[in-house]
């Protein structure tokens, strides 16, 4: 007992500051909830899965379950200190979160790997119009922040196979899906 004890003082996050907000809420700072705001803290603008949440506290050495992840993201969710969006594939769509970000949301683009979802964020007023002025011209609604699905030119990319299933990716290849890129506003 003393081990796990000492193993969830080694997790618990330098960051006091997110105790205070949590008790500014109302709600308790727990272990728990503490390494779940770290970890999404360290992503930065990465946006994580809940498995993902759940294997990088794992790798700290928090001792959780999969479940207290999910019902912890989605209270943090409640209360706008976590973001949620929906991530597309050919496999359907998963719930990725992050810190509530304050930037403007209007000028902001994303642009993510059509295969393993990786992505990263720019503001960029410019890039911004020119992709929304593209998606009027061809009758998609304008405004708000874009999404730029981009497509893995690699054909053997580690981090994509790793991400996909093979026949996904087999599929994804003989539709023509590597050739180009998708723009969601």
């Amino acid at each position: 007992m003393a081990a796990s004890s000492a193993m969830r003082q080694a997790a618990a996050p330098a960051n006091e500051g997110f105790s205070v907000q949590l008790r500014s809420l109302g709600i308790r700072p727990t272990v728990i909830r503490l390494c779940v705001l770290q970890t999404l803290a360290e992503g930065g603008s990465e946006w994580l899965g809940g498995e993902e949440v759940f294997r990088r506290m794992l790798r700290r050495g928090t001792a959780t379950g999969l479940a207290s992840v999910y019902r912890v993201i989605k209270e943090l969710e409640k209360v706008n200190l976590v973001q949620r969006e929906w991530e597309r594939s050919l496999g359907g769509a998963r719930a990725v979160h992050r810190l509530w970000r304050t930037q403007p949301a209007e000028r902001t683009v994303r642009m993510r790997c059509g295969g393993c979802n990786a992505s990263v964020e720019v503001v960029d007023e410019v890039l911004h119009a020119g992709l929304m002025r593209a998606a009027q011209a061809h009758g998609l609604p304008a405004g708000g922040p874009v999404t730029v699905q981009l497509a893995c030119v690699q054909q053997d990319c580690a981090r994509c196979d790793d991400a996909q299933p093979q026949a996904a990716r087999a599929f994804a290849v003989s539709a023509g899906v590597h050739a180009g890129g998708v723009v969601q506003p």
